[in-house]
């Protein structure tokens, strides 16, 4: 606990300072803040020493803080967006997506095409068992899953490295008998370190060869850096496994951080390593980890499963964008004051009417209880006298 404590106590005091700074460069109180110093500027893999994972930690801080409320207004993160929610809409949340993508339907494939079609889901899932299986904590779990879910022995496990690092996600390499594939499975995001992975999501400049030339774009700094490290730790293993079983195919496969890690890995081992250059690669809720440019060149051997609208795949930085100049351009304000003048003449309605209803059950008591008990009294009185008299 005193290694987190100290890197978490050391990134706040440089994150403090750093602010302490710029606000005595006169940008305190402006509303349109200036364009914010890039961030992980030294940041191009794994630390290796304490200073570089000091500097890691504060530098996600800061990420954090220009990507939010650096960016918004604190009045419009939380009212604004509550406010926001509320509104109905008639379209597909996933509609631009939805759009890209060819719809299968089942009934009109061939014979063929549809028995392809359910070996190919039959892949898949034993690529979300093996993902699944990382997740648990221990190794002897993890094996141990594999073997009651898979069918996986001791000795198909080429390499397993169960827990994370800044940096470095957990994965394993296994030999699939079953799809005849030599396969890499990343982690997600499930450990401390998996989330620092995650949130070092500032952008660096990536490239991919494709068949028309270079493609240049940006990608996601923590899951850049992951792959990179991934391929100079697996590169060895998959070359001679792949040498060790004739006609197997190497899979890269992944779930959430994890996809995006192997997509990144598969075009990496594809470029650079020639023995390694018919990798695929299986994204299982990928996030958006790249420019769109290098997400069309990696197609063609990169396939992404996307369950509905989870909000991993459809959540990037550009759809924050969107999101931000949607809350400042609505009329939110006008909706909590319609909101606000309504509660109150609500309430004040209901308390007129508990009221009203108070009152009445006081004078229903009053004339039970007292004036028809004094009435009862009187009219007693009354005959006792007549009866007297006479």
């Amino acid at each position: 606990m005193a290694t987190p404590a100290a890197a978490a106590a050391a990134a706040s005091l440089g994150f403090y300072l750093w602010v302490r700074q710029w606000q005595q460069c006169g940008y305190a109180g402006v509303l349109d803040l200036p364009v914010p110093l890039e961030t992980h500027a030294r940041t191009e893999s794994p630390p290796t020493t304490w200073s570089e994972t000091l500097y890691l930690f504060r530098e996600a801080v800061r990420y954090m803080y220009q990507e939010t409320l650096g960016r918004w207004h604190a009045i419009d993160l939380f009212f604004g967006l509550a406010y926001l929610s509320r509104r109905l809409t008639d379209e597909y949340p996933a509609a631009d997506i939805a759009a890209t993508g060819q719809p299968i339907i089942v009934k009109q494939l061939s014979a063929a095409d549809a028995q392809q079609l359910l070996v190919q889901l039959q892949h898949v899932r034993r690529y979300m068992l093996y993902c699944q299986g990382l997740r648990h904590h221990k190794p002897d779990m993890q094996r141990k899953h594999w073997q009651e879910h898979l069918g996986l022995v001791a000795e198909d496990i080429l390499w397993h490295n169960p827990t994370a690092g800044l940096l470095r996600p957990a994965y394993v390499i296994v030999k699939d008998r079953p799809t005849q594939s030599i396969i890499l499975c990343v982690r997600g995001t499930h450990s401390r370190p998996d989330m620092f992975t995650s949130l070092t999501g500032a952008v660096k400049p990536h490239h991919a060869v494709s068949p028309g030339g270079v493609v240049l774009g940006f990608s996601h700094l923590g899951m850049l850096a992951a792959a990179r490290w991934l391929m100079k730790a697996t590169r060895d293993t998959l070359i001679k496994a792949l040498d060790s079983n004739q006609g197997y195919q190497l899979k890269i496969v992944g779930h959430s951080m994890g996809g995006g890690t192997a997509a990144m890995l598969t075009m990496m081992l594809r470029d650079k390593v020639s023995e390694l250059s018919t990798a695929t690669a299986w994204a299982i809720a990928c996030p958006a980890c790249m420019t769109l440019q290098l997400a069309g060149s990696c197609a063609p051997f990169v396939t992404t499963l996307i369950h509905g609208t989870d909000i991993v795949p459809t959540f990037s930085s550009g759809a924050v964008d969107n999101l931000r100049q949607e809350v400042n351009q609505s009329s939110w304000f006008a909706e909590f004051q319609t909101d606000i003048k309504q509660r109150l003449t609500s309430n004040f309605t209901s308390t007129l009417r508990g009221l009203r209803i108070g009152a009445a059950g006081t004078a229903q008591w009053t004339q039970r209880n007292i004036i028809r008990t004094a009435a009862t009294g009187i009219t007693y009185a009354m005959h006792v006298q007549q009866t007297g008299w006479a």
